[in-house]
């Protein structure tokens, strides 16, 4: 579903980007010593502007774990707590509980008459059955309920039970979590593209206040048209946040460092979602919007975010705003305490046009000063601004196509089985709220697995073997669920459930640092 969001730079784009790490790893970070080199082997200033390592060493020149870069990503880390209040506090307030037609003594003519005719009514889920006394005949059946519901929670506990979504109306239920999942979609597809032209932090804190205006009309709802429209602004807007974060937090780190943002995002993410099952429990007596308005406020801050969050200098870099970049760098450099003359210094080294000119012969070839042929096409030195793309470019060549179909398989997969995991958990053997916080629980190993394991084994080869975990348990559980009525069954389901949401936890996590690591600044997303 997000793979609409990021543009594939192919096999030449990730050959540059592996050579190019591996000159990063054997970089100083302190030192500039190698500067003049670095510049020599760039080609234009449009490439300067994104050269791998040319930004990876601001970062490192500033401390890779400075001060500013601590506060920046922390800022960035709560906003999973707005997502996953958004996002998973329906399992409780939608929740649908055991229900009966209500009395029929409430209808009071429809009573008087039972009483008089010698008829006794027998009520069922979603119609009453008339019987004739004495007898098992059937002399009617009543649907819808005609008095209504009874439900075991109290009638405002949940959306569902306050607009009665049941039998007919139960569709209805559903409707408004299929209208979060577009809303997802609309903006996947939508905000990253404007994120890339406008900037991040524009795209993020617009998103983060949308979300949360979204989530307070929707606990105000005064019907549950109004509701579903604002759930699916609320998935529209999620996906503003949270694949904006993803990149920027991507970008405000060196390349050896960066599998940290993931394994920072899972431990967020995952005390944000164990959060939500005590605070349902503990307000459990009151009303479903009492308990939504509440979580929602969390995201109150999101008013203030212009003032909190900063551009990304990559995103500025690539997009010749230099002047605004070394803006933020030099506020990085104060916070960390570095000489701001050596950040500085790296921009203007790259951003001169003195260390490498392009010529053109009359054949067309392109030439260095020392008469080097170069394979790029000559470019326009003043046009430091990288191009624009569509999701189009996506479908360009064949292998980007084919990559593109096999990404979109998987973050789809990943998707409905998270999601289905998290949503069913309310049907698991144990009570609602233990079930839902011991498969929350499941994403902490993530964490750990991720931190050691991602830099040595790579993105794919992990991301491969949390699938294959996912796959065996979620089948085995399956198996387990036909055979829950013999002793120690519904503990394997447990077994098998808690496996298959860590495995299919990583997997998602590990493809939201992959896939925008395959891409340059301006297809990333």
């Amino acid at each position: 579903m997000a793979v609409t969001q990021i543009l594939l730079a192919g096999n030449t784009a990730r050959r540059t980007g592996e050579r190019t790490n591996r000159i990063d790893r054997q970089s100083s970070v302190s030192s500039l010593s190698h500067l003049p080199k670095v510049i020599q082997s760039i080609s234009c200033p449009a490439l300067t502007m994104t050269d791998q390592h040319f930004l990876d060493n601001i970062w490192r020149t500033l401390g890779t774990w400075g001060r500013y870069q601590r506060i920046q990503m922390a800022l960035h880390m709560a906003t999973y707590g707005s997502e996953a209040f958004q996002l998973m506090i329906i399992v409780f307030i939608g929740y649908r509980p055991s229900y009966q037609c209500a009395d029929l003594g409430n209808t009071t003519s429809m009573y008087d008459t039972l009483s008089n005719a010698s008829l006794t009514p027998l009520y069922q889920a979603c119609h009453v059955d008339i019987l004739i006394n004495g007898t098992n005949t059937t002399l009617m059946k009543l649907s819808p309920c005609p008095a209504g519901y009874t439900y075991d929670l109290e009638k405002d506990r949940t959306f569902v039970t306050e607009w009665n979504l049941v039998c007919d109306g139960a569709e209805r239920a559903e409707i408004s979590q299929m209208l979060l999942m577009i809303g997802q979609m609309v903006g996947a597809a939508l905000l990253p593209q404007l994120s890339d032209r406008f900037g991040r932090k524009l795209v993020l804190v617009t998103s983060h206040i949308v979300l949360f205006a979204a989530g307070v009309t929707a606990s105000l709802a005064p019907t549950f048209i109004v509701f579903a429209i604002m759930r699916f602004i609320c998935g529209v807007s999620h996906q503003g946040v949270s694949m904006t974060r993803t990149v920027m937090t991507i970008e405000l780190l060196p390349a050896e460092s960066r599998y940290m943002t993931e394994v920072l995002g899972v431990t967020f993410w995952t005390c944000g979602i164990i959060v939500i099952a005590p605070v349902a429990y503990l307000l459990r007596n009151l009303s479903w919007r009492n308990t939504y308005l509440i979580m929602t406020m969390y995201s109150a801050y999101s008013l203030v975010g212009y003032w909190l969050y900063h551009e990304s200098v990559r995103w500025l870099l690539a997009n010749d705003k230099i002047e605004e970049a070394k803006a933020i760098l030099k506020k990085a450099a104060k916070m960390n305490k570095v000489n701001e003359s050596d950040v500085l210094r790296i921009i203007d080294y790259a951003s001169s046009s003195q260390p490498l000119v392009l010529k053109q012969d009359e054949s067309g070839n392109t030439h260095d000063e020392k008469g080097e042929r170069r394979r790029e096409d000559i470019q326009d030195p003043s046009n430091s601004a990288l191009p624009k793309y569509t999701v189009l470019t996506l479908f360009t060549r064949r292998r980007i196509a084919m990559i593109t179909i096999i990404m979109s398989y998987t973050w789809a997969v990943n998707s409905l089985t998270y999601y289905g995991l998290v949503l069913s958990s309310a049907s698991l053997p144990l009570d609602r709220y233990l079930s839902f916080l011991l498969l929350s629980l499941a994403e902490y190993p993530v964490a750990v697995i991720e931190y050691f394991t991602l830099n040595k084994f790579g993105r794919k080869r992990i991301c491969i073997l949390f699938h294959a975990l996912a796959a065996v348990s979620l089948i085995a559980g399956t198996i387990a669920n036909y055979f829950s009525e013999r002793a120690g069954a519904k503990i394997a389901l447990m077994i098998f459930y808690f496996l298959g949401k860590l495995g299919i936890s990583g997997s998602f996590s590990t493809i939201f640092l992959l896939t925008p690591e395959l891409y340059p600044t301006n297809l990333r997303e």
